[in-house]
């Protein structure tokens, strides 16, 4: 909270000193100015929520490993990593067949499988659009 507050007051501070600069010159000017210095700060502020570890509503990616779940009101929020990159937060909406499928993901890693989940564009397997996958782990040599 106090990350929005000082963005808040960085802000208020710009537009003070921007406001200086051009007092002489023209009206529509100062609102032209005012305006994109505002646009600027609202798009700072969505790109520090988005790094904040927030849950996302975006579309998940083709290839995934879920690292835990949980039900939240009418969402169940996923903690999803894809290869090589950091874990993320997302959020879904709850549906029944989005439940059957996260048990059946978390049965098989519980047996021991390495499993992601793909996603897929043919419409005769699911509704969700993904399905479950092993994954071959490469041994070291001896």
């Amino acid at each position: 909270m106090s990350l929005y507050l000082y963005l808040f007051l960085l802000l208020i501070i710009y537009i003070f000193l921007v406001n200086n600069f051009i007092k002489n010159k023209a009206f529509n000017l100062k609102i032209i100015i005012a305006l994109t210095i505002s646009v600027i700060f609202i798009f700072l502020f969505q790109s520090i929520k988005n790094n904040e570890g927030y849950a996302v509503n975006h579309d998940l990616p083709n290839s995934f490993y879920v690292l835990n779940s949980y039900i939240e009101g009418d969402n169940i929020l996923i903690l999803i990593r894809e290869k090589d990159k950091e874990p993320r937060l997302y959020r879904i909406k709850k549906s029944i067949e989005l439940n059957r499928f996260l048990k059946k993901y978390n049965s098989l890693k519980k047996d021991g499988q390495d499993v992601v989940v793909k996603k897929h564009n043919a419409p005769n397997r699911d509704s969700l659009g993904m399905y479950i996958e092993s994954v071959q782990k490469k041994l070291p040599l001896k």
